[in-house]
């Protein structure tokens, strides 16, 4: 009985840990949309740099994303850098040039035991697929934790994971259930938890094979 509970115990541990560290990352809420649409949401910072109180978060707009405007979030500073166009955009009233490519607050704090939501609406590109966003989180130690890796083609990410948006084209089964969205935000949710829980599972069973 006693190795029984010692084996639960490590199990249930490995899982708690697991999602622990997929909760620990910059994540967009919501997180799934489907292609061309208007659409709002909100980068939630989680926690600090290693216990450090976070005083600064920049995003990066990935190409083909238009119609940026940040949400109001005091007492946070906001500010918007344009860059050029690869290619001018040609409209009835004047030709385009520039975009925003990146989104910065500063000026407010977040303690390493809080979170933050920091809001953008935007036109995202007619495309399928997952829309990685860089954000860039820096501390008032100096530190910094730039969350910027992508999946490689084996699935595998080094560093700290990017933020995401699913991309889909909304569908609906014969049951009225839930949207293309919907279904390719839940797989990107259990991607991340296989990712970045794997060591915390290989730890756990590492620890039941050195008791057996």
């Amino acid at each position: 009985m006693k190795f029984a509970a010692t084996v639960s115990a490590i199990v249930a541990s490995a899982v708690l840990l697991a999602s622990s560290v997929v909760e620990a990352h910059v994540t967009t809420n919501p997180s799934a949309a489907t292609p061309g649409s208007y659409f709002q949401t909100n980068f939630r910072v989680p926690h600090g740099c290693e216990g450090n109180t976070t005083d600064y978060v920049r995003v990066e707009i990935p190409k083909g994303v238009s119609s940026v405007k940040p949400r109001a979030l005091y007492p946070w500073k906001t500010e918007i850098e344009m860059v050029a166009l690869e290619t001018p955009i040609t409209t009835p009233t004047g030709t385009i040039n520039s975009t925003v490519g990146f989104v910065t607050w500063s000026g407010g704090l977040i303690p390493d035991n809080m979170y933050e939501d920091f809001g953008l609406q935007m036109k995202l590109p007619q495309m399928t697929g997952n829309l990685y966003w860089s954000v860039y989180q820096r501390c008032i130690n100096g530190g910094w934790q730039n969350w910027t890796g992508v999946p490689d083609a084996a699935g595998k990410t080094s560093g700290f994971p990017a933020a995401v948006i699913a991309i889909a084209n909304a569908t609906t089964n014969n049951a009225g259930g839930s949207s293309g969205g919907d279904k390719a935000s839940a797989a990107h949710g259990v991607f991340q938890t296989l990712n970045l829980g794997h060591l915390a599972l290989a730890g756990a069973s590492a620890l039941l094979m050195a008791i057996l």
